[in-house]
């Protein structure tokens, strides 16, 4: 394999990753949940997955 064609692996999914930006942006779950279409349960369940990757990491 070449160089350029190494790509690691992303830690967050596209989802968790869309989610994160908004909680920085001190957004509510609420907010969070009607600006992507889904449920207030399924941004809790990707804050916490985001948790869990980030501090599996250190």
């Amino acid at each position: 394999m070449k160089d350029n064609e190494y790509k690691p692996k992303q830690l967050l999914t596209k989802r968790e990753k869309e989610v994160f930006e908004l909680l920085v942006q001190d957004k509510t779950t609420k907010e969070i949940a009607q600006e992507l279409f889904i449920s207030e349960k399924t941004v809790r369940n990707h804050i916490s997955n985001d948790m869990h990757t980030i501090i599996k990491q250190y």
